[in-house]
């Protein structure tokens, strides 16, 4: 198998419906300071002075240090903590970490400097009547995906309806994109819906916040570090009343019927360690019908299982040679341009 089949057949699987999966790789594409390692430092040098003197706290703290000393991965190792008071003063310095990065590159990507814009203009032309939505999913809270979208010229509905304070209801904000049309001939009103992407923040986002167990989007409020009567809403790994309101919500209800409706699956620096987006995909993704193609720098967490269980995905990943390694049943081919990188491997393929 050569390259130019290798290429068709990734253009033959981004002509189906699709949905995107986009982990905090793409961030780090900007700055690195949007990864979990450097989240990772932040909390590590605030959290022990936020909750001195709570025993519970700083006892559940010690365990996630000592997990981290075994090389347990920071997300699972968050997974010890009960206290809630420790989780509340994780989402608060996990949501100033984020908003602080993301302010601080607000110039660049206010202005486009963003890589997956390349992807996005080129799905864009995938986007009409007859196929009307893309659904993308991301565990990410900055805000660099609404603003690709923007930059493209992009619609997007992310659940939520309403003016500057927006509620969350799926059903009422898809009938924004409800369109009626007139047939000259037939004279017959009929609907169709405008084309739009679909945007799944199950984790939350910078401007998603928590009021009396409502949730709201402010965009107004992304950037400042703590608002009064407001809580930002951020799942972080553990059992949070956050958590818990998304599966009341809906959320993960709407995650997973775009799952289930897309035929090709398309993993942009996305890691495999979050469960509760991956377990609905491992369900399908082995399925005849679906296939899956995954770009990125490492092949990391889940990944390498997911592919030795399906040949049929197409991984495209670092060599560290100043190209890429792409894997596709059970081979290994070189490529001499670095196509993991999402603007590359758009520039290169699509």
């Amino acid at each position: 198998m050569d390259l130019d089949e290798i290429y068709q057949e990734i253009q033959e699987r981004l002509r189906k419906q699709l949905a995107l999966i986009i982990g905090t790789g793409s961030s780090i594409s900007i700055d690195f300071a949007f990864g979990m390692g450097a989240l990772e430092s932040h909390l590590k040098s605030v959290i022990p002075s936020v909750i001195l003197g709570d025993k519970q706290a700083e006892s559940e703290w010690k365990l996630v240090l000592d997990n981290l000393n075994k090389k347990i991965d920071f997300e699972n190792s968050l997974n010890v903590v009960k206290s809630d008071f420790l989780l509340e003063s994780i989402i608060v310095e996990t949501g100033k970490h984020v908003a602080k990065v993301n302010y601080q590159n607000i110039s660049k990507i206010s202005i486009g400097e963003i890589p997956i814009i390349a992807l996005f203009e080129r799905l864009k032309n995938a986007l009409s009547y007859t196929n009307p939505i893309i659904d993308i999913i991301t565990p990410n809270y900055d805000l660099i995906i609404e603003n690709a979208l923007s930059h493209c010229d992009i619609d997007y509905n992310d659940g939520f309806y309403g003016g500057m304070q927006k509620r969350f209801d799926w059903a009422e904000s898809e009938q924004l994109f409800n369109r009626l049309e007139n047939d000259s001939k037939s004279r017959k009103v009929y609907s169709k819906i405008k084309p739009h992407v679909r945007l799944h923040k199950v984790h939350g986002s910078l401007n998603y916040f928590v009021k009396n167990e409502n949730v709201y989007r402010n965009d107004s409020l992304s950037y400042f570090e703590s608002i009064n009567d407001y809580e930002r809403f951020i799942i972080t790994p553990g059992e949070t009343k956050h958590k818990r309101i998304v599966e009341n919500r809906h959320f993960y209800r709407e995650m997973d019927n775009a799952i289930d409706k897309a035929q090709t699956y398309l993993f942009v620096g996305y890691g495999f360690n979050d469960i509760d987006i991956d377990k609905k995909i491992w369900q399908n993704i082995n399925q005849v019908s679906r296939r899956a193609i995954i770009v990125t720098k490492d092949l990391i967490g889940n990944a390498k299982k997911i592919i030795s269980e399906n040949p049929e995905i197409i991984a495209i990943s670092d060599n560290y040679n100043g190209g890429a390694i792409i894997s596709y049943k059970g081979i290994e081919i070189e490529h001499d341009k670095p196509i993991w990188q999402i603007d590359e491997f758009a520039n290169e393929i699509l």
